[in-house]
């Protein structure tokens, strides 16, 4: 056995779902896909700026010889999310992205990625490696494509054959020289679900993502959101799953085994009005084993509030009505919102005395915009 069937017989051993090796060459054309996305604003600004960089392996490791891509399922079984999907039905609940439900990818992943780097190293002492996971200074899903871990669909996901698009990616950037795997076909064909099922039209044209329409940005952003952006949340808390929810090739997808990925401290379906009030210590016994731990409990908490407003249910106007006086005036902006939306006219006397007092102008703004709501 070789040193590359010895890395792939170990990476299997330790859990990780498919490995694929690729060379290190730069990637010249996607390069200009990324100047393209950057010059209409396309491109999230979660993705490093050094277009340079992130798009040539060998600009993060100068004697870079291959590329070790590897893709873990974060698929969980029906039986795992069943009831608290059942109960958002009835209740007030929030829905979670899947990538969310269970612990920290990149702690996951990036701990078995550890294991084999000290494998390889334990087989070659003499050789250099840069691991990455997600936030590395590195396309993953180019590295992935050209490995042959999947192809990309037209939500620019990679699909895995196996596993389709639940997968997490991650890898490692050696010197070592080692066998290389081929690309394998795109099989989406003509089909469009993943860009007809989105929400805000964010999936432009096929392969191509405005991110300031993705949901799945806009839920992990900071600040204010645009009404438009607020209505089109729906019950989304964290991340949005419909162009992934839609493509065949995820419905006959394996189920993945990892139980680190399973729900945790918080259900894939979250009650919203305990996370409407969430203290520190609170947010850091839910939040901080998942993906979520790293934007705070303000945005979730702004989260909360627009997805009350977006259900309509009366039954959550007494705990908005306590959030007014909340000390965060995105918190209380958006509580104003949603009792605006909901149309409970009891909840127009507390709204007018909470304005008489409000020295915030974003809260002013949408106290006064609820107030004539519910008087018209």
């Amino acid at each position: 056995m070789n040193i590359t069937e010895k890395i792939k017989s170990y990476a299997k051993s330790i859990g990780i779902d498919d490995m694929k090796i690729t060379d290190a060459e730069s990637f010249p054309e996607l390069k200009e896909f990324l100047i393209e996305l950057k010059e209409k604003e396309y491109l999230s600004t979660f993705v490093n700026d050094d277009l340079e960089k992130i798009s040539d392996p060998k600009k993060v490791l100068a004697e870079a010889s291959s590329v070790i891509v590897c893709a873990i399922s974060y698929s969980v079984d029906d039986r795992y999310i069943s009831e608290s999907r059942n109960k958002a039905k009835e209740e007030l609940r929030g829905s979670l992205s899947r990538f969310a439900w269970g612990q920290d990818y990149h702690h996951v992943l990036g701990n078995r990625l550890d294991e084999l780097v000290k494998f390889i190293k334990s087989k070659k002492q003499e050789v250099e490696v840069f691991k990455f996971v997600d936030t590395g200074p590195t396309v993953d899903r180019a590295l992935a494509r050209r490995a042959g871990i999947g192809w990309q669909g037209k939500n620019c996901s990679i699909i895995n054959p196996k596993y389709g698009s639940w997968i997490f990616l991650g890898g490692i950037i050696t010197d070592l020289d080692l066998e290389y795997d081929s690309a394998i076909e795109n099989k989406c064909g003509d089909c469009r679900r993943c860009i007809d099922a989105c929400p805000t039209g964010a999936l432009v044209d096929a392969y191509t993502l405005d991110s300031r329409k993705c949901l799945g940005y806009i839920t992990l952003s900071k600040g204010y959101l645009d009404e438009e952006q607020r209505k089109k949340m729906g019950n989304r808390l964290w991340g949005c799953d419909s162009c992934q929810s839609v493509c065949p090739h995820n419905q006959r997808a394996k189920v993945g085994e990892h139980q680190e990925f399973r729900p945790q401290n918080l259900d894939a379906y979250p009650e919203l009005v305990p996370l409407l009030t969430l203290t520190n210590k609170e947010y850091k016994e839910k939040f901080m084993i998942t993906p979520m731990n790293w934007r705070g409990k303000r945005p979730i908490q702004r989260n909360v509030a627009i997805i009350l407003g977006n259900l309509k249910d009366n039954r959550a106007v007494p705990y908005l009505l306590e959030a007014l006086v909340d000390p965060k005036p995105i918190v209380r902006a958006n509580v104003a919102w949603a009792l605006g939306e909901i149309g409970d006219k009891a909840a127009l006397d507390k709204l007018e005395k909470t304005l008489a007092k409000e020295k915030e102008d974003n809260v002013i703004e949408e106290l006064k915009k609820a107030i004539v709501k519910l008087k018209n």
